[in-house]
Formats: structure tokens, C-alpha cells, sequence
């Protein structure tokens, strides 16, 4: 709720008085919020989104739904249903759309690529990685990124890049396998978190900079007390 006061004398109108003690209340009063519904309390179009669970695990050993949370009226609905099933598989989104990349179909890995648009609820394929990935890290800068994962049967250090223009590139491998990398982005720099290499598990960081191509390890401690400033 925001409350803003145009010209100082409006502090002496009754109407500006009771809206002043209205955000007062509901402020220091957070546990009768629910009590104090009105159309200034209602989240703004603008700052409110969709929550997206797509696919992953079920009791029938692969879900292929793709289910919306609405945070207006707190339910969760069917929004879609995938081609197939997937696990550990990666999801970005870019112009709004929804993009799942690679995981496994409970047999095999994939290296397909698939592109879901809420508004049709339709679904578009999208030319597949050059190498089958599952447990990868996906982000985007300036287009996609798929980090590390397995290809069934070894860890994986490449990455791959689509600048949106439907073709995956090579770029430079991390410095070691990541399985189950965590991926992010800070600033201009893409960074990979932990993961597993094989017989491993990793506690160390690096990050990428598109603009030279290269991989940096970064020190964790160092990092970790430099945002804890």
C-alpha cells in the first residue's frame, strides 16, 4: 500500500487522514492484514507474475503437466502438457516463453529442446543441442546457455550457446565436469555452482565472461564475505 501526500495542507483533510491511518495499521498490524482487504492492498499488474512446475517426478514415474500458480487467488491449475516426460531437465524463459532443455525421459538422455507459449498453449521444437545433457544448469544472457550435466554416462564440462538464433554453438568448457550444477547470473558474468564430477562432490565456484570466452575460478570465502558486507 502506498500513501502520497501532494500538498502539505492535505495533512489537515479528513479523506488524507484516514487513508494515513489505514496504511498505518496495515503496516503495524500484520497479523489482521486479512482483515483489512481493500483495492489498496491488491498487488499491482505490474509487480505480480506466474509461478510455473513443469514436469519433473510423479507416482507414475514422469509427470508431462505443466501446472500455474496465480497468486491472486492462491490456486494452482493445469496450465499445459509437455510432448513427453522429462526429469533433470533444464528451464529458462525468454520473451515470456517457456523453454525446457534436454533432462531425461526416464530411459535415455535428450538433447531436444522445446518452447512453451502460456498465451496459445503451444508448444514448438526447437532445433536440439549437440550433445544429449541431463542434470545441466540453463540460464540466460543474450540468449540460452546450457551448462555441464551428464550425457548418460559421463559428467560433462562444455557448454553450449544459443543466441536465438535456433543454433547451439561450443563455447569454452568449464575447468572440470559439473553434474547437477548450479547456475546464475551476476552482473555480465555467468556463474557455476558446486555440482558433482564423477566422484566429487564440488564445493568450488567459476564464473564466465561471455565477452573473452574464458572461465575464472572464483574463491568462495572471498566471494561469500564480499556480499556479506
Amino acid at each position: 500500500m502506498l500513501i502520497f501526500l501532494k500538498f502539505k495542507d492535505r495533512c489537515d483533510d479528513l479523506e488524507c487522514q484516514k487513508l494515513i491511518l489505514e496504511a498505518m495499521k496495515y503496516h503495524l498490524l500484520p497479523e489482521r492484514r486479512t482483515l483489512m482487504q481493500s483495492p489498496r492492498t491488491k498487488p499491482r499488474k505490474s509487480t505480480v507474475g506466474t509461478l510455473y512446475a513443469v514436469g519433473g517426478m510423479d507416482n507414475n514415474k514422469g509427470a508431462t503437466t505443466i501446472e500455474k500458480y496465480d497468486l491472486r487467488t492462491n490456486i494452482w491449475i493445469q496450465a499445459g502438457v509437455m510432448n513427453g516426460r522429462r526429469l533433470q531437465f533444464g528451464v529458462a524463459v525468454i520473451d515470456d516463453k517457456l523453454f525446457v532443455i534436454g533432462g531425461r525421459d526416464g530411459l535415455k538422455t535428450l538433447n531436444t529442446v522445446e518452447c512453451y507459449n502460456p498465451k496459445t498453449k503451444a508448444w514448438t521444437v526447437l532445433p536440439p543441442m549437440s550433445t544429449h545433457r541431463h542434470g545441466l544448469g540453463v540460464t540466460v544472457l543474450e540468449g540460452l546457455y546450457s551448462v555441464g550435466g551428464r550425457d548418460g554416462s559421463s559428467c560433462l564440462s562444455s557448454m553450449e550457446y544459443d543466441p536465438k538464433t535456433d543454433t547451439w554453438t561450443m563455447v569454452a568448457p568449464l575447468s572440470m565436469p559439473r553434474d547437477a550444477v548450479g547456475v546464475c547470473l551476476l552482473g555480465d558474468k555467468l556463474y557455476a555452482v558446486g555440482g558433482y564430477d564423477g566422484q566429487t562432490y564440488l564445493n568450488t565456484m567459476e564464473a564466465y565472461d561471455p565477452q573473452t570466452n574464458e572461465w575464472t575460478l572464483v574463491l568462495l570465502n572471498l566471494f561469500f564475505f564480499f556480499f556479506s558486507q
